[in-house]
């Protein structure tokens, strides 16, 4: 009886622990060890992760002109104070990889514009896993031309995290087209093809989202692509739906998707100002609602686009990535209230990256080590 609740009051303290402090303790005992590797203590520590936002770290992927690297900058945030550390180098574990995806601390990573090779990291705990190798079956008629897609997220119903890979083929006059749809999980790792049929529908926005066992994709009709809708794959039924959005039937508008504060984000481009808008009721399209509206003269006067990363500990403000048409990329802090935008200033940042957020995950634990070759261990100046 004793020793239970000894068990019970260690599992308490070690579940508010950030994962790099559990990690080091995995080696205290045997039965530390079997404590924190099982999947109860693992899922706790999730939830625990994300319902504090706590441990959170944002991966910064260097993008266009940054130099074939194994290395990949990290920055971790402190919600109690909303500050940036600085920004350090870590290993990945495939050179050229390319990050793709990000789910409850796992980060999908892709080799190839065509992504048949696809791996997923905890960069936290330094573990990966590759999956098989999936070359493309060009159907018989189509040409050279095609597009791949990637999604990553976490299916609840049978606890797994599944990657499921699109790929548009188009005949010469790019009228005619397939889709091809196949899905690899952490637990059944070999590619399966989905029998549901896809929509006939194009792919107009390259980032997919994940979010309660589905997956979204913004899509639009064939002719004209005007006409936008939100499609939905149910990782656990592998069936698709449609949505509406709270984008207007016609338009000719940047739209993009995001998942913010655990709800559904839509995020629309107009010419003077930018609209963002929440799914409030999971599943329910005519529960959109504006959450706010940002006039484009208050962010830089020329930039592409920008996402939706995190609110802030009080909820008033919230993280945006900023993509410039030219220049570097920018962290900002909208204050929804004051109708503010607040630069982040961190000199260790990268100039052109792209992020992924990272959760307090102990996630593939039991994947294979990312090891530092010796020659990179010590610290490398990096240019500016």
């Amino acid at each position: 009886m004793t020793s239970n609740l000894l068990q019970d009051l260690i599992a308490e303290i070690l579940i508010r622990l950030p994962v790099k402090s559990v990690v080091r303790f995995l080696c205290v005992s045997k039965e530390w060890y079997s404590l924190i590797t099982s999947s109860y203590f693992i899922k706790m520590h999730l939830k625990f992760s994300i319902e504090t936002n706590r441990d959170r770290t944002l991966i910064l992927n260097e993008e266009d002109f940054a130099p074939a690297s194994h290395y990949i900058s990290a920055v971790q945030f402190s919600s109690k104070y909303n500050r940036f550390g600085k920004t350090v180098e870590i290993y990945q574990p495939l050179l050229n990889w390319v990050v793709s995806d990000y789910c409850d601390g796992l980060v999908c990573l892709h080799n190839g514009h065509e992504k048949q090779d696809v791996a997923v990291w905890n960069p936290l705990v330094r573990k990966y896993r590759r999956f098989p190798f999936e070359p493309i079956e060009e159907p018989s008629g189509f040409s050279d031309v095609r597009f791949s897609h990637l999604a990553f997220g976490h299916d609840p119903r049978n606890d797994d995290y599944k990657v499921l890979r699109v790929i548009e083929f188009y005949m010469e006059d790019m009228i005619g087209m397939e889709f091809e749809v196949k899905v690899c999980s952490m637990r059944s790792p070999s590619w399966k093809k989905i029998d549901e049929r896809w929509p006939n529908m194009v792919i107009c926005c390259w980032k997919s989202v994940a979010l309660n066992g589905d997956v979204y994709w913004l899509v639009a009709d064939r002719v004209g692509q005007h006409r936008k809708s939100l499609l939905a794959f149910d990782l656990a039924t592998e069936k698709f739906r449609l949505y509406g959005t709270p984008v207007p039937l016609e338009n000719y508008l940047s739209t993009f998707l995001d998942v913010l504060g655990g709800l559904l984000c839509c995020i629309v481009h107009d010419y003077m100002y930018c609209d963002v808008y929440l799914m409030k009721k999971y599943g329910v399209e005519g529960s959109w609602t504006q959450i706010f509206k940002i006039e484009k003269n208050v962010l830089c006067r020329n930039f592409e686009y920008f996402r939706t990363l995190m609110f802030s500990t009080n909820g008033k403000k919230v993280l945006l990535e900023e993509h410039p048409e030219c220049g570097r990329t920018n962290l900002i802090w909208y204050d929804i209230e004051k109708n503010r935008c607040y630069r982040v200033k961190n000199r260790s940042f990268p100039y052109v990256f792209k992020v992924a957020t990272c959760i307090g995950s102990l996630l593939l634990l039991d994947g294979d080590n990312v090891i530092d070759p010796p020659q990179k261990k010590n610290k490398r100046k990096r240019k500016r």
